[in-house]
């Protein structure tokens, strides 16, 4: 009975949110899906030029004549490059970032608030990019026949380590988290885990609200170190039994042992994908009149082939996280009380953050990592009639 309840609660909150949806959460998904690929074609077409124009390798040299030190003139290299492709684009992330989200009622950030958390995005980015490209050109140069192979370990390794440490090191550096002081709430998160199976001892709240309207909950971090987090912008939005349903969505990510199947499914893609590179780079290399793979001033041609499988892969990525999540969307039945409380919070959710209900079938393979609302919804509503 209650299962009936579940499906025809979920089928008036189908029609009711799809008539709410309207132009406005398609036009901010269009203006964004649009900037989308404008930065990607226009970044594409820039690595493209700088390759192609000699402008690379004009920079190598120039590099080669302050000293004969190759991972000091590759660190120069990729820092040079780094600031010139931020300099470039900063107009254009901070109208996708700031100007349009404002035009929407979705931003609190100020300008010089903005300012100072692009510039610690690009630090830290820039830190990764050094050490990475010098350990995989270092790679590259001692073992050119192998080096595909210890760059996708190397690549999987990174990736476990970064998961490790976000919770503690990266998300502190952009947001505020503090203990969750509703030990109501709380009490009753920490029992949906226990029934979930999951092992979390500390629910915290962060800050979204100083920066977006937008709200956003997760799981994040592993062992000892995971951790519930909630946006005090969801505190606001949605009830109580809305919150349970959503970390019930969460807890199923870790309860099905998703990030394992991610990370396993990682690793087949870097051997594959590194052993395609290893395959393509040299020969390319030599056809635009580089001395192999290493050189420097052909670390451009790089970006261009890791751009191309990524682009080209990004169906098959989007296409297996939209399943992860429909898994953990059914999930929660029978580990909540009132489980038809997910749809209303998606409801909320997807009018909160201008959410498209209905992409076309094109976007949603190359740009969704979850099913789009109006799915989700209606798989939802299935699975009350099956178990009705």
């Amino acid at each position: 009975m209650q299962q009936l309840q579940i499906a025809m609660f979920v089928a008036q909150e189908t029609a009711a949110h799809l008539d709410r949806a309207g132009d406005r959460a398609k036009q901010y998904s269009k203006s964004k899906l649009t900037l989308g690929i404008l930065k990607l074609v226009l970044g594409f077409v820039l690595v493209l030029a700088f390759l192609l124009s000699g402008a690379s390798s004009e920079l190598s040299g120039l590099l080669r004549n302050l000293t004969r030190n190759y991972h000091l003139q590759l660190s120069g290299y990729l820092l040079v490059s780094s600031v010139g492709y931020y300099l470039l684009f900063l107009g254009l992330d901070f109208y996708g970032d700031v100007v349009l989200e404002r035009r929407y009622g979705l931003s609190n950030q100020t300008t010089v608030g903005w300012l100072v958390r692009s510039a610690k995005e690009w630090g830290l980015s820039t830190l990764l990019i050094l050490g990475v490209l010098n350990l995989l050109y270092a790679v590259i140069r001692g073992l050119p026949h192998w080096w595909w192979l210890i760059a996708a370990i190397g690549w999987f390794i990174l990736l476990v380590l970064i998961s490790k440490i976000t919770p503690a090191v990266i998300v502190p550096l952009f947001y505020k988290m503090v203990p969750l002081q509703n030990s109501e709430l709380v009490d009753r998160l920490l029992a949906l885990a226990g029934r979930c199976g999951v092992r979390v001892q500390r629910v915290f709240e962060i800050k979204l609200s100083k920066e977006t309207n937008k709200a956003n909950a997760a799981v994040i971090g592993w062992g000892r170190n995971r951790r519930i987090v909630i946006g005090d912008t969801l505190l606001t939005l949605c009830s109580a039994d809305e919150i349970e349903a959503v970390f019930a969505h969460e807890l199923g990510h870790v309860a099905l042992h998703h990030t394992w199947k991610l990370l396993a499914g990682s690793a087949v893609s870097f051997v594959i994908g590194f052993y395609l590179l290893y395959l393509v780079l040299g020969p390319s290399a030599a056809a635009l009149g580089f001395a192999g793979p290493a050189e420097i001033a052909a670390i451009p041609l790089l970006l261009l082939w890791i751009a191309i499988f990524g682009f080209l892969s990004k169906p098959l990525q989007t296409g297996y996280s939209r399943h992860l999540e429909k898994q953990a969307d059914l999930f929660i039945l029978g580990k909540v009380e009132r489980p038809e409380t997910l749809v209303s919070a998606l409801t909320k959710l997807a009018d909160r953050n201008l959410s498209d209900p209905n992409p076309s079938r094109l976007v949603e393979a190359l740009f969704y990592t979850h099913p789009p609302i109006a799915k989700r919804i209606a798989y939802l509503r299935q699975a009350g009639q099956v178990h009705a």
